[in-house]
């Protein structure tokens, strides 16, 4: 039902990930930015780029949490209405929702290390994004990592494509339509460390349908 690339290194997620994103339509340099797929179908897609992950410790309740930060361009033609949907997928098949758990404290905290006027957290950055690169948009993404033991994350992105794609389901033969989404692969190596200067990189990025 899925077809992908299978990458060095990131063998054990691969599996879990067959329930989550059942259909790969391209995988793409990992250096490059998740960008507009033209020459592969019709539909435009928002200019999407992430960052390495990382992992800030909050100094009042000592609890961890991990954070990224995206850019969104608008270069499909006409302004876009942005509602991302983005959840983290870790290597023991837990998926936990942006800002899920995540403490109003935190978020000002980390904008405020981070010292970005124009960052915007889960809920200020929905709406229109007017074209053109002088109106990019940029977002601050946070999880709780109540666990950090793992060593292979992914981040699902939706919400940057109208594009659909409708399959069967295999187990109830039922019709399910499939929302175009961007992957992210994140190796956190070692012990992870809960200071603004370690960064966990991208190790692969790909657009699927899930």
């Amino acid at each position: 039902m899925r077809m992908s690339t299978q990458m060095p290194g990131v063998v054990s997620i691969a599996s879990l990930l067959a329930i989550f994103a059942p259909v790969v339509l391209f995988a793409p340099a990992s250096a490059a930015p998740i960008a507009p797929a033209s020459t592969m179908c019709m539909a435009r897609e928002l200019d999407f780029t992430a960052t390495e992950l990382r992992l800030f410790k909050d100094p009042d309740s000592g609890k961890h949490y991990w954070y990224m930060i995206y850019d969104v361009v608008n270069n499909t033609g006409q302004d876009q209405r942005f509602a991302p949907r983005i959840d983290l997928l870790i290597d023991d098949g837990s998926l936990v929702r942006q800002g899920e758990g995540v403490p109003s404290t935190v978020t000002k905290q980390l904008k405020e290390f981070l010292g970005n006027e124009l960052l915007e957290d889960q809920f200020e950055i929905l709406g229109e994004v007017l074209q053109g690169k002088a109106h990019a948009k940029s977002g601050l993404v946070i999880f709780p990592a109540a666990d950090l033991t793992p060593t292979e994350l992914t981040v699902f992105v939706q919400g940057l494509s109208r594009e659909t794609e409708k399959t069967t389901n295999p187990t109830t033969g039922a019709q399910v339509t499939l929302r175009k989404a961007a992957r992210l692969d994140y190796l956190v190596a070692g012990d992870p460390q809960a200071i603004g200067t370690v960064t966990y990189p991208v190790v692969n990025r790909e657009w699927i349908f899930r």
